[in-house]
């Protein structure tokens, strides 16, 4: 059985762009990443006298928040291109008032059930339509 596509992986699925997930792999990698902070942020509150502790599980999770903001909005992106919208629509997550909406129906809406513009399949990276640029000299005069 020939393989279609690149293979999903771990990479993929945080912080790639490409392709297309479903309501439940969203939902889980949010909570993955709630649960990642939260667990830094207890160890900052029971390190509150040890400034070194202190300084390093700060450290921690101020790392944490970067790489979980550059991830959910790559989230974000592959779950609107399985409900067939384009990806810069995932800015409106980073619109407080509109956060919590945009959240709520992106766990919520239905994707599509067909293969749309954005891959053919739910779950996986998108296959390369179009092929590498090759670059060719123009004959000169």
């Amino acid at each position: 059985m020939a393989k279609e596509g690149r293979q999903p992986s771990m990479m993929w699925l945080f912080f790639s762009p490409s392709g297309r997930i479903g309501r439940l792999p969203f939902l889980l990698a949010w909570l993955f990443w709630f649960a990642v902070g939260s667990i830094f942020l207890v160890q900052m509150m029971k390190n509150e006298v040890d400034d070194a502790a202190l300084a390093l599980w700060t450290l921690a999770l101020i790392v944490s928040g970067v790489l979980s903001t550059l991830s959910i909005a790559m989230l974000a992106i592959k779950r609107l291109h399985d409900i067939g919208y384009p990806g810069p629509l995932a800015l409106c997550l980073f619109i407080p008032v509109l956060s919590p909406i945009v959240f709520i129906g992106l766990c919520l809406w239905p994707g599509a059930n067909r293969a749309n513009e954005y891959g053919s399949r739910r779950d996986a990276p998108a296959r390369r339509l179009i092929p590498p640029c090759t670059f060719q000299r123009s004959p000169s005069m």
